[in-house]
């Protein structure tokens, strides 16, 4: 599976992220995923691990309850989303 940062979102996108940042208290950061067929999996694996880590955020530490509303953002979204520490 291939991530990365979820470009060109449209503004009710964009609305509905920084709501969800507003209410928890939080900053999220989205990726759009998807899936490669695996000889190209694993070539692109190869290379991100050669480039070292991308995201330079450490990850937020969000209680059960705003996971649950990262989850249901994400579901409605079709992104994924991962909450940082600013």
């Amino acid at each position: 599976m291939l991530c990365d940062i979820a470009r060109n979102l449209g503004d009710d996108q964009l609305q509905l992220i920084r709501a969800l940042e507003e209410d928890l208290g939080l900053t999220i950061v989205a990726f759009s995923c998807r899936s490669l067929d695996p000889a190209r999996e694993e070539r692109l694996s190869a290379m991100m691990e050669e480039l070292g880590p991308q995201l330079q955020a450490a990850p937020a530490e969000p209680d059960e309850a705003q996971l649950g509303r990262i989850r249901e953002t994400e579901e409605a979204m079709g992104l994924s989303l991962v909450a940082v520490r600013a």
